[in-house]
């Protein structure tokens, strides 16, 4: 048996980056997701379109209605790469919403309550929809609704990507080479306001730094940042 043996060093370029990135409603997700290289957006939240298209005019957009339809999407382009040749990058917006979409699928449109066993299946859904996700060969970039928890008796604040069920929230970061908090922050000496991505915080925000990004990133771009990982000029 024969195996492809890659050297590390010379992946530089090559390399294809997965992120996720999650924040409030209005953080600008969508808006810093577009600046991605040559991509191509699957869109659950119509709300996402307006900022897209001020990001990034020439971004096309796919409304996904169902996980059938985003299953189909991914298959193909696993399988059929040549048809998505002009893409480069690939957006999830957003995968709260994909998981509401499976949560649909298992209540009849909410018309039943979800079941013991159904918690199960909604998480084997999501772990092999990021299986499928890493597959994809292009750029990923995931986008989810921020979730604050309150913790009883010290009333501290812990962040992290709005997910339903303790097993999906608790996996997540590992499908992702980094994932990011973001958040719209004021400079009170500039009297303006700008973007930060946080990759590096305390336990109570869920981060995944990836070298060499870390820390906080001001204002940050997406293209800027998978050339900075990958080494790509």
């Amino acid at each position: 048996m024969q195996f492809n043996i890659l050297n590390a060093g010379k992946q530089t370029g090559t390399t294809k980056i997965k992120a996720l990135i999650y924040g409030d409603s209005g953080a600008g997700k969508s808006f810093l997701a577009a600046s991605a290289p040559r991509p191509l957006v699957l869109l659950t939240e119509p709300n996402g379109q307006a900022s897209i298209m001020h990001s990034n005019p020439s971004a096309d957009l796919i409304h996904i209605s169902s996980t059938k339809m985003l299953g189909d999407i991914l298959k193909s382009l696993t399988e059929n790469p040549k048809q998505w040749e002009k893409y480069d990058s690939l957006i999830i917006d957003s995968l709260t919403e994909v998981q509401r979409l499976c949560k649909d699928d298992l209540t009849n449109k909410g018309r039943s309550p979800m079941k013991l066993q159904d918690w199960g299946k909604l998480a084997d859904f999501m772990r092999r929809f990021m299986r499928a996700l890493r597959q994809v060969p292009k750029h990923i970039v995931c986008l989810a609704l921020l979730e604050a928890q309150i913790e009883e008796g010290t009333g501290l604040r812990h962040l992290r990507p709005a997910f339903e069920g303790k097993k999906t929230s608790g996996e997540i970061a590992q499908f992702f080479n980094f994932v990011g908090y973001l958040y719209a922050g004021e400079n009170k000496e500039e009297k303006k306001t700008y973007r930060y991505l946080m990759l590096e915080g305390n336990s109570q925000i869920l981060c995944k730094p990836t070298f060499p990004l870390t820390g906080t990133v001001k204002d940050p771009n997406i293209s800027s940042i998978f050339k900075k990982i990958t080494g790509a000029k």
